[in-house]
């Protein structure tokens, strides 16, 4: 076999081999991504939750809320992996989905995103309309927390 044969079977393996470590570093990051947003929905968010329903000053609530808004601007980047289909969401509608998945009201939305409810149910509408939800009686909480997160 020549030289160049040689080189180019080399680089056929070497790029073999670099194909199967991506692909093993896209699982290791995908593992990585469910054990992370696991663990902050069990072991954070229930605590979260119970402290909102503890009497609170409005300083508390206030970090609270910060802390809500922070934590989830951490997680839903891969709690809400959206297939090509949805990939039409906004930023904004994306977050809305992520606080709906969490079973968050459009009250509570409106606080961690600093706008009004009207807002929340603008975007909630926007999400029915491109999830093809509008008119069949079907509920978008539930539909969200259908989809594979």
């Amino acid at each position: 076999m020549s030289r160049s044969k040689l080189q180019a079977r080399s680089l056929q393996e070497v790029n073999t081999a670099l194909k199967v470590l991506l692909k093993q570093r896209e699982e290791d990051k995908t593992e990585l991504e469910e054990r992370i947003l696991s663990a902050v929905k069990e072991l954070i968010i229930p605590y979260i939750k119970d402290l909102r329903k503890t009497q609170l000053d409005p300083r508390q609530s206030s970090y609270l809320s910060i802390l809500e808004s922070n934590l989830a601007n951490i997680i839903y980047p891969f709690s809400y992996k959206l297939s090509s289909k949805f990939s039409n969401l906004t930023p904004k509608e994306i977050k809305v989905a992520t606080f709906l998945k969490e079973q968050k009201t459009s009250k509570e939305i409106a606080e961690l995103l600093d706008v009004s409810p009207r807002a929340i149910d603008f975007h909630r509408g926007n999400l029915r309309k491109k999830f093809g939800l509008r008119n069949k009686g079907a509920n978008l909480m539930s539909y969200l927390l259908s989809m594979k997160t």
